[in-house]
């Protein structure tokens, strides 16, 4: 495998063989060649503006401790290679350039999530409409029986940045908890509306999560700016951050919608999607 890497990264940089060890790692065995040109497509989209990676955190994505994670995750990397063309067709298609400026950004989809959790959670604004109508955004699921659509991710790089549902794996005790795990700040959500998406209807859905901004505040023609993955939050503090993210794209199926009742301090369903 590494002689792909060295084929890549002549340079020998010392990131990208760190990253390509914790690769074998979670693999354990069973990466593949392809798998890891796939890898080497989105590697360098996992280090910060710091200069540390989080490559190891597809661990916790991917649920690695378990033989069905190592497989989603070289399936999902395999599927980048093919998505992209290899890193021939990757840079062939996608050139990166300064003047005039052409970011290129790779969607890492995750395949096999239904084989890695039964479910998904959207948190929402319990007063948030939806854009561009003025339907309470839990009046709306419960019309329709889903999110509202976000567009769908045909291409496999991206020069601008997209628009997902944020989900996670995991649920909290209260709104509070919420926020902290998944540094969502007070303007953007009170946290107190919970969706819950079977993974059933979102396995060609899903994708790893990314932090970045539209614009850089400093040159308005650069419309995605400081973009690396981030499949746990941690980038904006003072909330403790840690929770796994997911991104969702297109119009998932709600299963069930949960309410914060603040005097009984619980969760409480307002809503079950009908059996058909």
């Amino acid at each position: 495998m590494l002689h792909l890497l060295t084929k890549w990264h002549p340079e020998d940089d010392p990131i990208s063989r760190e990253q390509a060890e914790v690769l074998f790692s979670l693999t354990a065995g069973a990466l593949t060649e392809k798998a890891m040109e796939g890898f080497l497509v989105v590697c360098s989209r996992f280090v910060d503006e710091l200069g540390d990676h989080r490559t190891a955190e597809l661990g916790q994505i991917f649920r690695t401790d378990r033989p069905e994670g190592k497989r989603a995750l070289v399936e999902s990397l395999e599927f980048m290679t093919d998505w992209v063309g290899g890193m021939d067709g990757y840079l062939r298609s996608y050139p990166v350039t300064i003047i005039p400026p052409r970011p290129a950004f790779p969607q890492f989809k995750i395949l096999g999530i239904d084989t890695l959790a039964p479910r998904l959670y959207r948190v929402l604004d319990s007063n948030a409409v939806v854009y561009p109508s003025d339907e309470p955004i839990k009046d709306y699921i419960q019309r329709t029986g889903r999110l509202p659509a976000m567009p769908k991710q045909t291409r496999p790089v991206r020069r601008t940045k997209p628009r997902f549902h944020w989900c996670s794996y995991e649920k909290w005790a209260c709104p509070e908890t919420t926020r902290e795990a998944l540094q969502i700040l007070p303007n953007w959500s009170d946290c107190r509306l919970r969706a819950n998406i079977l993974t059933e209807h979102v396995k060609k859905s899903a994708f790893v999560a990314f932090n970045g901004d539209r614009q850089d505040p400093t040159d308005n023609k650069l419309k995605f700016y400081k973009y690396y993955y981030e499949p746990l939050t941690q980038d904006h503090p003072p909330h403790i951050g840690g929770g796994p993210q997911i991104a969702l794209d297109g119009a998932p199926k709600v299963e069930t919608l949960e309410q914060w009742h603040p005097v009984n301090h619980a969760w409480e369903t307002i809503w079950t999607h009908p059996k058909r």
